[in-house]
């Protein structure tokens, strides 16, 4: 297996549910995983309007899941059998979403190619004319209306069917700043732009250098602008998967095992 160095340190930022696969390759490694959750997600009631609306999907024609976190949620309050058998198409935002709908035994319809964001699945062919078309759109509270809106646009008929709140747990905002100071954490990492943000306006102003000088990994090039435009200096796009995270964080410590090494 591939090393880090001793103690490399590796800032993980997913909520708790979601962060120990990675934290797991990071510490086989060697490394160190900092955990620091800064969102938790929250199944909604099981008699809010999202579960209502999943119980009833006699009049749709696409389902369509744009998170892992949607998936998993959905199956939480409606069960592991609950997807209908009838003919109904189901799009998955990505392979992080699909591999969930894998693992309870339902194979999307319908995947874009990379970058995995609402750009690339409203490019699917399928999706060029969709008047009269009717999409139920899993997600979590609130979020981007692009998806919803351009099929609107192209003539289809959409809902919401949303399932999960994104919350904000306590942060020990001196511990972490603290282990930044000492060199302790190396590379952050980001599966959120939500997360970024809050943690960005948790540091102090004077301070923020810890945060933005530290090779950042984020998922997609919309992240990564997102953190250009706060200042981080070093930050690299890749997939939401474990282990696309993980790879990121080998090559940022092989870079920067390079450039400290000494010259003859």
């Amino acid at each position: 297996m591939s090393v880090l160095p001793t103690g490399f340190g590796v800032l993980v930022t997913r909520p708790v549910e979601q962060a120990e696969a990675l934290c797991g390759l990071i510490e086989e490694a060697g490394g160190k995983a900092f955990r620091l959750p800064l969102l938790e997600i929250q199944a909604v009631g099981d008699h809010e309007p999202g579960p209502s609306r999943l119980r009833s999907l006699e009049d749709a024609d696409w389902l369509v899941f744009v998170s892992a976190n949607a998936v998993r949620c959905a199956i939480a309050l409606l069960g592991p059998k609950w997807l209908p058998s009838q003919a109904l198409k189901i799009a998955a935002i990505g392979r992080a979403t699909a591999k969930e709908l894998l693992a309870n035994g339902v194979a999307a319809d319908l995947m874009p190619e990379p970058p995995f964001n609402s750009e690339s699945l409203l490019a699917q062919p399928e999706w060029r004319d969709v008047k009269g078309l009717r999409f139920v759109i899993v997600r979590g509270m609130g979020g981007r209306e692009l998806l919803a809106d351009t099929l609107r646009e192209r003539g289809g008929l959409v809902s919401y069917a949303e399932v999960y709140r994104r919350c904000s747990p306590a942060i020990d905002m001196n511990a972490l700043l603290e282990s930044w100071r000492r060199g302790d954490i190396r590379v952050s990492t980001f599966t959120s732009g939500e997360a970024l943000v809050k943690l960005f306006n948790e540091i102090p102003a004077e301070q923020r250098g810890l945060l933005l000088d530290t090779p950042m990994i984020v998922i997609g090039e919309r992240m990564a602008s997102q953190a250009h435009e706060l200042g981080v200096l070093h930050v690299a796009a890749v997939e939401a998967g474990d282990a696309d995270l993980f790879n990121a964080v080998m090559r940022i410590a092989q870079e920067i095992n390079q450039t400290h090494q000494p010259r003859g």
